[in-house]
């Protein structure tokens, strides 16, 4: 299946490489700020860079639809992931981003968030995204909420205490943001 880059006013959204584990590793698993509320998989920060890694190839390869590498328009830096990612045990398409640090409280979650659920909606003709939140993950509810998702219930998901948001293809304001999305062609 093909894979898919998307642009938004400030970030563009590209698949992974094995080039872009290192930058993960070093702006999003290593730093315990931005891993607070991620569940714990026991693993180094490198491994679980390349489980986000093998886990997106998977989602693209099987569903079409993944994760993204964020990079920033202005200096070509690499600085967070975001992505869609399909559970089969529960049917559910669940959306997931992490920004390094020194990209938070600029909106940049809630505008690299939009383009995936945009996608999702758009390219990929889901009915419903979902999203998982930790309820002390104030900032995440806020981007979730921003986007239209509305919570569906409180659970337990890779043993910690959890919020679900859910959102329908129907339900999704548009907005008038930037948004381009189109076929990925790796360089050879």
């Amino acid at each position: 299946m093909a894979k898919y880059i998307l642009e938004t006013e400030r970030c563009i959204l590209r698949p992974p490489t094995l080039e872009d584990l290192d930058d993960w590793v070093k702006k999003l698993f290593a730093d315990p700020d931005v891993t607070r509320y991620v569940p714990n998989r026991h693993l180094t920060p490198r491994e679980d860079a390349e489980r986000a890694f093998n886990e997106s190839e998977i989602m693209w390869t099987n569903y079409g639809y993944g994760g993204w590498a964020i990079i920033d328009k202005d200096d070509g830096q690499i600085f967070g992931r975001c992505g869609l990612t399909y559970h089969e045990d529960t049917g559910d398409v669940e959306l997931g981003y992490g920004l390094a640090r020194t990209y938070w409280g600029k909106g940049i979650a809630t505008e690299v968030a939009r383009a995936c659920v945009r996608f999702g909606f758009e390219v990929v003709k889901l009915p419903q995204i979902t999203a998982v939140v930790v309820p002390e993950n104030i900032a995440s509810w806020g981007v979730l909420e921003r986007l239209g998702f509305v919570f569906k219930k409180e659970g337990i998901y890779h043993d910690q205490n959890v919020v679900y948001y859910a959102i329908r293809r129907k339900q999704f304001q548009y907005g008038d943001s930037f948004y381009d999305a189109r076929p990925f062609a790796p360089k050879t």
